[in-house]
């Protein structure tokens, strides 16, 4: 397997390429992973403290809306402007490493484009006159590699970040519900 490696990451720009595409792979687990449980946990303690409020009638200290109206203006104002803004920050806060995936699962496939042309150039470069099918076969299929991990890694960015913006929009759906009782 070794081998198999070294032929394809002879050329310094194929291994830059494998490793930048390796780099992003890692980070897009990274991310995706840290932020599906912090999105998830938030969720659930937004759906509690409107639970709470339903129930009791006022708003839970957990309450993402509370705590942030509570720092911008003091826990008596829950006007809707503050509010609004409360729910704004708390899309940023919850949008955090989307663009990056979103990133990403763009320009991967290019980068791995990218390395699949500098190696079939390098094959071509390389052949100096055998250019049977033998020879070329393998050195274009070697190539092909990079395209390969460059999808390899876009189609987890491009589902990762889905997941991740429909868990924003449910945390943002609950903030609203929230809002919306605290007001009446």
């Amino acid at each position: 397997m070794l081998s198999d490696l070294s032929k394809f990451v002879n050329n310094p720009i194929s291994l830059i390429v494998i490793g930048w595409l390796g780099f992003y792979l890692f980070m897009v687990f990274l991310i995706f992973f840290y932020r599906f449980f912090v999105l998830n946990g938030w969720i659930k303690d937004e759906t509690k403290a409107l639970e709470f409020f339903v129930v009791r009638g006022e708003p839970s200290d957990r309450s993402f809306l509370v705590e942030c109206s509570a720092r911008i203006k003091g826990k008596d104002d829950h006007s809707h402007l503050l509010f609004d803004g409360c729910i704004e920050e708390a899309k940023r806060e919850a949008s955090t490493g989307l663009t990056f995936l979103s990133i990403v699962a763009s320009t991967a496939p290019f980068i791995g484009l990218f390395g699949t042309v500098v190696g079939i150039l390098t094959a071509f470069a390389n052949l100096k006159g055998a250019a049977t099918l033998q020879y070329v076969a393998p050195a274009i299929a070697d190539a092909l590699v990079a395209t390969a991990v460059g999808i390899l890694v876009a189609v987890p960015a491009y589902s990762f970040h889905q997941i991740l913006d429909k868990k924003v929009e449910d945390l943002l759906a609950i903030l609203h519900l929230e809002k919306d009782a605290y007001l009446k």
